[in-house]
């Protein structure tokens, strides 16, 4: 929602700018529009790489984690089917018991990881995102753009309007 929302509102600023722009445009020049592909510059710039690899790492770490875990919780399961008709009902309540603790376990853990990954990826993102929208207003004062988009919400876009190479490039340049 809160996209749609932020697509409806870009629309319509460019709606609006490009009436008053049209009217300027008839006087001098036209607008100058251009898009970046926002998603690909957080993975391409440096920093992003890196943050990628850190986050890559300790999500592999923690996938090993749960896969042990799952393995632990099959092996309960496979011994509990093996044992249904020989344990008594006591013994058999009692290890079914410790399988769904078992079981309640690895889903909080995988829940728990889960969320700490997003925030971990979050904390990494927001000052990447800033810096990159820095470097987009710059580009886009420097070199006279009208307006710059997400590509997400560019509907059509000629040719020699992505920027998103121009926006690593300097992003990658720009001191930290």
């Amino acid at each position: 929602m809160r996209r749609y929302t932020m697509f409806v509102v870009i629309i319509a600023v460019a709606l609006l700018g490009a009436k008053g722009v049209e009217a300027k445009s008839q006087e001098s020049e036209c607008a100058k529009l251009g898009y970046v592909d926002l998603n690909r510059a957080l993975n391409e710039v440096n920093e992003g790489r890196t943050a990628k690899a850190k986050l890559e790492r300790d999500g592999k770490k923690k996938r090993q984690k749960l896969e042990i875990m799952q393995k632990e919780l099959q092996k309960m399961r496979d011994d509990l089917e093996k044992q249904r008709l020989i344990l008594s009902q006591e013994a058999l309540r009692e290890k079914e018991t410790k399988f769904q603790q078992k079981f309640l376990e690895l889903q909080k853990t995988t829940v728990q990881f889960e969320k700490e990954f997003a925030e971990k990826e979050a904390s990494f993102i927001k000052p990447i995102s800033e810096k990159l929208k820095r470097v987009i207003g710059e580009l886009g004062k420097k070199e006279g753009y009208t307006m710059i988009v997400p590509k997400e919400v560019a509907l059509y876009s000629p040719s020699g309007t992505d920027l998103t190479d121009r926006v690593i490039r300097a992003y990658n340049k720009a001191k930290r």
